[in-house]
C-alpha cells in the first residue's frame, strides 16, 4: 500500500466522525484507495452500512453538508439507500447508505441465485478488496462467504456472457481495411473486456464492474493467458495488423483455458464463428 493510500485511510477514518450521530453498522472504504495504489488525484469512496434507514431529518442534513462542502447528492432516498459526494481537506468524497440488510441480500442471493449483473458484481467485488473501517465482525464473515461459496453457476453464466466474438476477418475488413479508427479501438476494447470478464468466471472472481484499475484485478488472477497485461497493452499501442494480430491470439488462448479449467462450458461455436470467411460471389 503506498503513503497516499495510507493517508487516505486515516482521512476516512477521521471522515466517520461526520456521521457519528448515524446508527452506523459497517463501514468500507473502496476503490483504489482501499487497493493501495491511489494517488493525489484519487477520491475516497466509502460504504456506509445503516441499522436503520435514516429519517428524512438526517437525510436532508446530510445532504445539505455535503453542499455546503461543495459538493452533491448523486442520487436515491433515505429508503432505497442513496450517495452523496463532499470535498473534505481538498479530498473528493464520496458516501453510499444503505441498509445493513441490502448487504446481506445482495450477497445471499448471488450465491443463491447467480446473475451477470455488473453493478451488483461491482458492489461485492468491492468490499472484498474493501478495507473494513467500522464493523468487522459482521461485514468480514459475510464478505468471507462471497468469496468461499462462489458458485459454479456463476462460472458458467460469466464465462457464457463474454464468450462472444466476432469472425477475425469481419474486424479487420471493417476496422483497418475501411479506415474506421473509431471501430477500430471499440472492438479492441471490447474484446478485452470480454476475454476480462471470461477470465473472472475462470478465476472464481466476481467482475469489476468496469475496466478502470482492472489491472489490479488481474494481477491477483491465477488462470490468464501468458504475459496478459504486457500484451494487451502491446494491442492498444502497436501497429494495427500486428495489434490485431496479437489480439486474436489472446481470444484463442482464453478459449484454450476455458477448454482447460471450465470444460462444462463448449467453445467449439466460438471458435467457428471466430474462423468463419467471407464468402465472395
Amino acid at each position: 500500500m503506498n503513503e497516499i493510500s495510507k493517508k487516505r485511510l486515516k482521512q476516512a477514518h477521521g471522515n466517520l466522525k461526520l456521521f457519528s450521530d448515524l446508527d452506523i453498522r459497517a463501514a468500507a472504504v473502496t476503490g483504489s484507495v482501499a487497493k493501495g495504489y491511489a494517488d493525489d488525484n484519487s477520491d475516497i469512496d466509502t460504504i456506509i452500512m445503516l441499522n436503520k434507514n435514516l429519517t428524512q431529518k438526517d437525510f436532508d442534513k446530510i445532504i445539505s453538508d455535503a453542499k455546503a462542502s461543495g459538493g452533491d447528492f448523486y442520487h436515491g432516498s433515505p429508503e432505497e439507500g442513496f450517495a452523496v459526494y463532499y470535498y473534505i481537506d481538498g479530498v473528493r468524497c464520496d458516501f453510499g447508505f444503505g441498509n445493513f440488510s441490502e448487504t446481506e441480500i445482495l450477497i445471499n442471493e448471488m450465491l443463491t441465485n447467480p446473475e451477470v449483473d455488473l453493478t451488483k458484481h461491482l458492489m461485492i467485488s468491492g468490499l472484498i478488496d474493501g478495507y473494513i473501517l467500522k464493523g468487522q465482525s459482521w461485514l468480514e464473515p459475510l464478505i468471507k462467504k462471497a468469496e468461499t461459496e462462489y458458485p459454479k453457476e456463476l462460472q458458467v453464466l460469466l464465462v457464457n456472457h463474454f464468450k462472444k466474438f466476432h469472425p477475425e476477418w469481419a474486424v479487420e475488413k471493417m476496422t483497418i481495411d475501411r479506415g474506421d479508427i473509431l471501430y477500430y479501438y471499440e472492438s479492441i476494447v471490447e474484446m478485452t473486456g470480454n476475454i476480462i470478464g471470461i477470465l473472472c468466471g475462470l478465476n472464481e472472481f466476481y467482475h469489476p464492474g468496469k475496466l478502470k484499475g482492472v489491472e489490479h484485478t488481474l494481477q491477483k488472477m491465477n488462470i490468464k493467458p501468458r504475459d496478459f497485461i504486457n500484451r494487451y497493452n502491446f494491442v492498444l499501442s502497436a501497429e494495427k495488423n500486428a495489434a490485431l494480430k496479437e489480439m486474436f491470439s489472446l481470444v484463442r488462448e482464453t478459449f484454450d483455458l476455458i477448454d482447460k479449467h471450465l470444460p462444462e462450458v463448449s467453445t467449439q461455436r466460438s471458435r467457428d464463428i471466430l474462423e468463419m470467411v467471407l464468402r465472395k460471389r
